[in-house]
């Protein structure tokens, strides 16, 4: 996100009539972001103070040479809830990438330790590569799944190795007990709510 970007944010907020506005900053070293949310009447305020207080990249000009603070996201709606979900799915997106990448890794390993011997090995490997992708990255998460991945992602890199070994019951009894802990840590993240 950029200043154009949260400049048209603040507008199409006031056009649109919306009750809340509100921004995403994240601290560099803190894993959780911040959301600041302001009501209709401090829209202009807001939206000046941002103007000044960061650079074209978002960034807090102040903080420079000290811990890097951004906004990196921006969203209006007629609830706090409306903007709370728009920024959470926003974060949420970043699972996708460290799946992909966790498969990548597993792949490429398994091609160099076993290099195929001809083509047709070659695209059966690229093939299951293509195919566990499809498998974990075709699914929506919400931001609390999102945050599991992100915390357990070496335990879904085991599940990627179990899976290119070719042991398919090991892999779907990895699947299931990955499912179990990701439950469990939702339940316990609603339960200190």
């Amino acid at each position: 996100m950029n200043k154009s970007l949260l400049k048209a944010v603040f507008i199409n907020a006031k056009a649109a009539g919306a009750k809340y506005i509100g921004v995403k900053i994240e601290t560099e070293g803190s894993s959780e972001p911040e959301i600041i949310i302001n009501p209709q009447g401090n829209f202009d305020a807001k939206f000046a103070y941002c103007m000044d207080a960061y650079d074209d990249e978002l960034v807090l000009i102040s903080a420079k040479g000290k811990k890097n603070i951004r906004i990196t996201g921006a969203a209006h709606g007629k609830s706090f809830e409306d903007i709370q979900s728009q920024l959470a799915e926003a974060t949420a997106k970043g699972w996708k990438r460290q799946i992909a990448d966790a498969i990548d890794r597993v792949v490429d390993k398994a091609l160099k330790e076993t290099p195929p011997e001809n083509e047709e090995e070659h695209l059966q490997c690229e093939g299951m590569r293509e195919a566990v992708k499809g498998m974990f990255l075709n699914e929506s998460r919400t931001a609390a799944e999102a945050r599991f991945i992100s915390e357990n992602i070496g335990k879904y890199e085991e599940i990627f190795e179990t899976c290119m070994s070719g042991d398919d019951l090991a892999f779907k009894k990895g699947l299931v007990e990955l499912q179990r802990l990701q439950n469990e840590a939702i339940l316990r993240e609603d339960c200190n709510e």
